[in-house]
This record gives C-alpha cells, sequence and structure tokens, in this order.
C-alpha cells in the first residue's frame, strides 16, 4: 500500500533523524557518539530524496544503506576473501536487525558481492559466522554458473542450494539437480543431477548420475553412477564418466568405440588419454576382438621448440584367427603373437641442420590385411625404416642416411631381373651443391655426388650358392631365374658399392617472359661388387650430359578480371651411348610419363641408368587466372619429344621397343574450382601404335566440404583399369548420405563398395556406413559395420571400421574432398591411385 504524502513526510523525517540500526564489522572502531539533535526548523535537511510515489519501504531501504557503505551486508566476505566492503551491495523492501548479530532482508532482495549477484525474496546474514541463507525464487550467479533454486546457503565456505536449475556460463551445459555445491574454486558438485548440453527446449540426450562434479577451471565433468539416455531411451550405464566442459585437453577414459567386421568379428575398445603436460599426451587403447583375442595400443606423442614426434605401438598375443590360418597353411606350433611399430621424429638442430627419424614394422606380412581398413592395405608392398641427418646452407644440401625396408607383398620376386624388392641402403651419402659466381650471376656451377652401400635385407631369399646350383639343379626357384649381370652365373644377386659424381656448368640467362639455360655435365659412376659370380666386381661409367631448356611467356586479359597465358617450351638434350648392361640395377626404374618427366634429362629415375639421348622436347602449356585473387582455374599442357636418334639403353627386364621417332604424346588438364567444377585429365599414347598407355580422369563437384561427387578412371596398359565414384551428400538439414564404389574392369570384380548415411539432431548426430572390400593379395573380402554416435558438446561415442580411426576419418580419407569438420578443405585435384586386387 503506498501512503498519502504527508504520512510519507512524517516517516521520511523519522527514519532520517533516528539512530541508524545497521551490522557493524567486528573489527571496526566503535561509532562515534550521536551528534546532538538538530533544531526542527533543520530537519527538513536530512530528509531523503525520492521520487514522489515511490514505495515507503524501499526508501527506508535506501536510507539505511546510504548510511553504511555496503548496505545491510558490508560485513560479509567472499569465499574466505578479506572484507569486501564497499564491493558488497544490496537492497530490498526492509530489513531488520536483532542484536544477536542476524540481519533479515525481505522483499526483492538482491545482493552484489563483487562479480556474484544473489536475488531471493528472503536473505538471513549471520554476522557471527558470515554467511546468508537465502529463500523463495533463489537466484545465483557469478561469471562461471547461474542458479536457480527454493532455498541456500552462501557462505566463506562455499554456497549450497537446494531442487535447483542450473545453467554454466562459459560453456553450453545445463540441468537440473536435487543439490548443488559450489566450492571457494569454482568446483560444483550436483547430486542426483540430470546433465545436458543441448538447448534447453529440447534435450536430445542427457546424463542422468548420482553425482556430477563440475570443474570449470580445469574444464572437467566427472560423474559417478552415471546413465546416458539419448531421446529418453537409456544406451548406456557408466559406473564413472569423465568428460570435457571445454576443448581443453584432459586425461581420462574416453568412450568405448565399436565395430564388426568378418574376419575379426565384434571389436570393443576402451581408449584412456593421458594429459602428461602441455607438450605431451599419450592414448591407450586396449581393444577387444571377439575372434582374436585382447590388442593392447598405445600412441605417445611430444613436441617442443626443435623436436617433435610420434609413437605408435601394438601387440595382441596369440591372435586365436591368424593362429588357426597358421596351423591350416601347416605351420607347427606357429607364432600367432601380432605387433606394430612406428615412430616419426624431427629433430632440429643448430646451423640449419635436423635428424628425421621414420621407422615402421610389423610381426608379420598379413598384419595390415587383418588390422586396416580399406582395400589399400593390400597396396602395401613394403614399409620403410630410415634414419637421416640433413644440412642445408645457400649453397650446400649435405645428407647421411640409413634406409632398410620390411617387404610385406611376399608375390614380389627377390632377384635381379625383376628387382621389386627394395634393397638397404647402408649408408647413402650425398652432397650437392649450387653457386653463381658475383662477377658473372648469369653463370651457374653446380656439383652432385652421392655414395651408398646396397645390400640384400635379412633373410633374402637370393641366398643360393655355387654348390647348390652345380649341374643346374638349382633352388628355390628364384635361383633359376638369369641375374641382372651377363654371364653370371643365374644365382648372382648382385649387392656392394656404388659411387656417382656430376660437376655441371651452366648459364641462367632470364627475365620477365623468357628463359633460356644451357647446361653442360659430366657424369661418373663406379660400383664395387661383392659377388663373386660377377664377370667384373668394379665396373664403371662415364659420360657427359648437355642439355638447354629455354621457353617463352605470353601474357593478356580476357573478360573482366581474367588473364590467360601461352608458355611454349623447348628442351634439346644430347647423351651419347654407353653400354650400361655390366652395370647391377639397385634403385632404378621407369617412371610413369608426365609432364614434368617430359623435359628431365635422363629417362629413367636412379642413376643405374642414364639413357641416352639426341631429342628435341617441345610442350606448350596456357593457363587461366582471376587477376583480383591469383586463383588458377585452367591449365592445359601438351608435350611430345622428337628422337632425332633411336634410344638403345635399356633395363633388363625391359624389351627393347621399335624404330620410333616421337615419344609418348602427353595431354594434361586440369580445370579448378570453376562453378564449383574440378577436372583432371592426363593421357599418355603412343603414336607409333595408336593406342593409350595410360590415362587417369577425374571430375569433381565440390560445392562444399559435405557436397562432393567424384567419377574418376584409372587406366594402366595391361595393368590396372579401375572406374572410382564416390560421393557424400546431403538430402536435407538433419540427412546426410554417403557411398563408394570402387570396380576393376580388367578383373571384372568390385575392389571395395561402402554406403552409409548421418542423422543430425538438434546436439547428436550418427553416422552408420556399411562396407565391403578385398583386404588380402589373394583377393578374400572383409565385410564390416560401423557406428558412430557424437554427442555434442559430451564426445563421440563409436568408431571405424574394425580399427578404431572413425566412421568421419573412414570417409575422408575415401571420399576426396570431403571433410567432417565444418572448414571447407582446400581445393586440390589428387591424382588417382591404383588399388590392388
Amino acid at each position: 500500500m503506498i501512503a498519502s504524502p504527508h504520512l510519507r513526510a512524517l516517516l521520511a523525517a523519522a527514519l532520517c533523524c533516528a539512530p541508524v540500526i545497521a551490522p557493524q564489522a567486528a573489527d571496526a572502531p566503535p561509532a562515534a557518539p550521536a551528534a546532538p539533535a538538530a533544531p526542527a526548523a533543520d530537519s527538513a535537511a536530512c530528509a531523503p530524496s525520492w521520487v514522489d510515489g515511490a514505495p515507503l519501504l524501499l526508501a527506508a531501504a535506501a536510507t539505511s544503506a546510504a548510511a553504511t557503505p555496503g548496505g545491510a551486508l558490508g560485513g560479509l566476505k567472499s569465499f574466505g576473501n578479506s572484507v569486501l566492503g564497499a564491493d558488497i551491495t544490496s537492497t530490498s523492501d526492509q530489513f531488520t536487525t536483532t542484536a544477536d548479530g542476524m540481519t533479515e532482508l525481505t522483499g526483492n532482495v538482491d545482493v552484489h558481492l563483487g562479480v556474484r549477484e544473489i536475488q531471493a525474496d528472503k536473505v538471513i546474514y549471520d554476522r557471527n559466522n558470515n554467511s546468508i541463507n537465502v529463500s523463495g525464487q533463489v537466484r545465483f550467479h557469478d561469471p562461471t554458473v547461474l542458479i536457480q533454486g527454493d532455498t541456500g546457503r552462501y557462505g566463506d565456505d562455499g554456497a549450497l542450494f537446494n531442487h535447483a536449475q542450473f545453467q554454466l556460463q562459459q560453456q553450453s551445459g545445463h540441468g537440473s539437480a536435487d543439490e548443488i555445491s559450489m566450492s571457494p574454486s569454482n568446483v560444483i558438485t550436483l547430486r542426483n543431477v540430470i546433465y545436458t548440453s543441448c538447448p534447453q527446449q529440447r534435450a536430445a540426450w542427457q546424463i542422468r548420475a548420482r553425482q556430477l562434479r563440475l570443474d570449470t577451471a580445469a574444464g572437467e565433468g566427472i560423474g559417478r553412477g552415471a546413465v546416458i539416455d539419448i531421446e529418453g531411451v537409456p544406451i548406456a550405464y557408466l559406473p564413472w564418466i569423465s568428460f570435457p566442459l571445454n576443448d581443453a585437453r584432459k586425461s581420462g577414459f574416453l568412450f568405448p568405440e565399436f565395430s564388426t567386421s568378418s574376419r575379426s568379428g565384434a571389436m570393443l575398445a576402451t581408449p584412456w588419454y593421458w594429459n602428461i603436460a602441455a607438450n605431451q599426451d599419450a592414448t591407450f587403447i586396449p581393444t577387444y576382438y571377439s575372434n582374436r583375442g585382447l590388442d593392447m595400443s598405445a600412441q605417445y606423442r611430444f613436441l617442443s621448440a626443435d623436436n617433435r614426434g610420434t609413437l605408435d605401438a601394438s601387440y595382441l598375443p596369440s591372435d586365436r584367427a591368424y593362429g588357426l590360418e597358421l596351423k591350416d597353411e601347416g605351420h607347427f606350433d606357429p607364432n600367432s603373437d601380432r605387433s606394430y611399430i612406428r615412430f616419426l621424429d624431427r629433430l632440429q638442430l643448430p646451423e640449419n641442420t635436423r635428424v628425421d627419424t621414420s621407422i615402421e614394422s610389423v610381426s608379420d606380412t598379413e598384419y595390415f590385411e587383418d588390422f586396416s581398413q580399406g582395400s589399400q592395405s593390400t597396396s602395401t608392398p613394403f614399409l620403410a625404416r630410415s634414419i637421416a641427418i640433413s644440412h642445408r646452407d645457400d649453397i650446400w644440401n649435405l645428407k647421411a642416411q640409413v634406409l632398410g625396408f620390411q617387404t610385406l607383398d611376399n608375390t614380389l620376386p627377390d632377384n635381379g631381373l625383376v628387382d621389386e624388392r627394395p634393397y638397404y641402403q647402408l649408408p647413402r651419402l650425398s652432397a650437392s651443391g649450387l653457386w653463381s659466381p658475383q662477377r658473372w650471376p648469369t653463370l651457374v656451377t653446380g656439383f652432385d655426388t652421392e655414395l651408398v652401400n646396397f645390400t640384400r635385407s635379412v633373410g633374402s631369399a637370393c641366398v643360393c650358392t655355387t654348390a647348390a646350383c652345380a649341374g643346374g639343379g638349382c633352388g628355390p626357384p628364384p635361383c633359376t631365374v638369369a641375374s641382372t649381370l651377363p654371364d653370371a652365373p643365374p644365382w648372382t644377386c648382385a649387392s656392394g658399392w656404388r659411387f656417382d659424381a656430376k660437376p655441371q656448368l651452366g648459364l641462367d640467362i632470364s627475365g620477365p617472359g623468357y628463359f633460356f639455360r644451357p647446361n653442360v655435365a659430366w657424369d661418373l659412376t663406379q660400383y664395387a661388387l661383392r659377388d663373386a659370380g660377377a664377370p667384373d666386381s668394379s665396373p664403371q661409367r662415364s659420360l657427359p650430359i648437355v642439355d638447354i631448356d629455354s621457353g617463352l611467356q605470353f601474357e593478356r586479359l580476357i573478360g573482366s578480371g581474367g588473364s590467360m597465358t601461352l608458355e611454349p617450351r623447348v628442351m634439346y638434350v644430347y647423351i651419347p651411348y654407353r653400354d650400361q648392361n655390366s652395370l647391377p640395377v639397385f634403385d632404378t626404374s621407369t617412371p610413369d610419363l608426365n609432364a614434368i618427366e617430359l623435359f628431365r634429362p635422363n629417362r629413367y629415375v636412379g642413376i643405374d641408368r642414364i639413357g641416352d639421348a639426341n631429342e628435341l622436347t617441345m610442350g606448350v602449356t596456357t593457363r587461366l587466372f582471376e587477376n583480383s585473387t591469383g586463383v588458377r582455374y585452367l591449365s592445359a599442357t601438351l608435350g611430345q619429344s622428337l628422337y632425332l636418334t633411336q634410344p638403345r639403353v635399356t633395363l633388363p627386364d625391359q624389351s627393347v621397343t621399335p624404330p620410333r621417332t616421337t615419344s609418348s604424346l602427353i595431354a594434361e588438364i586440369n580445370l579448378t574450382a570453376y562453378r564449383h567444377w574440378n577436372l583432371q585429365v592426363d593421357v599418355g599414347s603412343n603414336p607409333a601404335v595408336s593406342s593409350v598407355q595410360q590415362a587417369e580422369v577425374l571430375v569433381q563437384y565440390l560445392a562444399n566440404s559435405k557436397q562432393v561427387i567424384n567419377v574418376g578412371y584409372l587406366f594402366r596398359d595391361g595393368v590396372v583399369q579401375q572406374v572410382d565414384v564416390s560421393g557424400a551428400w546431403p538430402i536435407n538439414n538433419r540427412w546426410d548420405v554417403y557411398a563408394r564404389a570402387v570396380y576393376s574392369l580388367l578383373d571384372r570384380a568390385p575392389i571395395e563398395n561402402f554406403a552409409g548415411f548421418q542423422f543430425r539432431g538438434s546436439c547428436w548426430s550418427i553416422r552408420a556406413v556399411a562396407q565391403s572390400s578385398v583386404s588380402t593379395r589373394t583377393g578374400e573380402r572383409d565385410t564390416g559395420v560401423s557406428l558412430q554416435l557424437e554427442l555434442t558438446g559430451l564426445s563421440n561415442v563409436g568408431s571405424g571400421i574394425g580399427t578404431g580411426s572413425g566412421v568421419s576419418t573412414f570417409l575422408e580419407q575415401s571420399i576426396r574432398g570431403y571433410s567432417a569438420s565444418p572448414t571447407k578443405p582446400q581445393i586440390t585435384v589428387k591424382p588417382l591411385r591404383a588399388k590392388s586386387i
């Protein structure tokens, strides 16, 4: 009820001139004696200034607050800190104070304690223990949490609220609990709680727990006796659960991963993450396969200013399925333990020097067939192991390396004729330098050299001896194949040292729109072979190399803001013929012909063979650019070599081609980001027989990272002929579909097929993929179904095809251009890669 103006004036004067009843801190000095009452004429001076018509009790509260800094609760402490004094303010409709130190505020109570605020119908402050009790529509909030409840208590030891709802201020989590307690360090403990990070209007998932502890400073939530519900359906009971409240790393168990596979059976993994330090972490993944047993895997990562690396390891003792396979193959008392290890490290040393380590090893040749996903496992012929130290400066590039391999494809021959199993290189020393004199900057001098010791791996099949092969009774089969060395016994597997040195001298005359680069080099190669069966244990080769490379670049503006270039290029190469049949083949092969290889002086990769040449290579390239962004939309190249003299040098397994005057015609077209379309066409044809030798075609529609379709074709004459179709497409705002099919036209059989979908709820999503693929080199297939459940703000539940790498990771690796993250990938067109069958 609002009093009349006359009554308000009388009450105001009484309240103003009466002694103020307010709590006083225990350590405050005694109050000064009251001053004598002022004359009645001056009493009007102490009347408060307030808006006419305001409630009387509110005016009284304002008067008392003005009399004591901090209001009625001026002595309250905040979580054990010193007296905040003026930092604490309070307003209410009325308050009363008793002699025993109790202060009661009622009606629209609003208490500010620094950054914290309490609102309630009633607040009782107990000065004796520096605490307040609140009741009736309680509302508490600070930078960490907002709490609404029926009753509560706030004091030096923290806060306690009953039958409350809460909302995290710095994270998306919210919920309700029978009891919420908050420690001075902002650790919130909830009992009989329901928690979710979904929008409040519709919680698609929630955690119901007996107790939930939210450490907002550490960004960690820990629940006990928790049940995870999705759309009201319990999907998991977890006696103990840990989840992040933000994106920061934290130690604890991750959600279980599960999948199925026709080869390994059902898979269940329970990862545990260890946040060792800011620059180190580890993940331990015990995984149970119903057909195999328990696999123990771990990954350790470290990073510093000058060193970074990763260690992956797995061990599965007594693989049941693999043991049965070995027994079926006739192995007596087989060792069925399975293991894998990979170590990657880069150490940066002073003076532009670094050490790179890459070591990868598996227990057996069938490991990836059983534990990797997709048909790419059958395309891993060997694993490299390398330790290299390198130094680079303005002139020199120095490198020392030891390199070894583990062969996984036992079908690769291990002999000199078809040398597909790589040699160990123990060591490989190389040095290359390029410099120009300051007086003659157009003069370019260079020097390349290397020294390599090639040796066979331990356990190589090429172990025949002269006695074993005497009389033609040679075995095993690789020993019956002729060696790379002419007039040598068939058991000769060349190994030894190779030294190569190539000084060179040239000119670099270039400027805007042109370049002219003549170059002369002399290449000397010397071998020191260890096999006594070789007719010459120290063959050598010495020859000159002359090449003249030149080109022009014309450019003109087209349309509005575009430019087009025309870039003709001509290169002449002369290398005289040298008989190289007496030289072994350690690391040399014939590359796939493309525009880059077309303009290399040597038509072989590796220096065991240097092809003779008297040829003129001509090519032309045109490019289309957007001037404002520099984006290249179109690039097209056409090139061919004209043989002035028929090439004669060949590899041992390379047949002499019929006389021809030209090389294969190379055509490449790349259309990038033109109205969401990408196109790559690489073709190599042989004009002599009017046939295509190799072709790669890729057509891609990439509207965004979630909307992509790929159609590819890969052809190598007599080797591979495949069609690859893949895509990811959103049907609407909630549903996406995925699919891929790889089909071998040469074998008339599918290589890999999978299809899946994704459903996105308001704060959760589920992905499902069913897959069938060739998983072994003998053509056996593996089928599997995988699920991945994502709960926004909680974690991922589920895993990938068989190995726990995640459905999203599997999709990103299988569908070119697709990304599960919201970031759009770079617009690039990757070359197609053949899949084995």
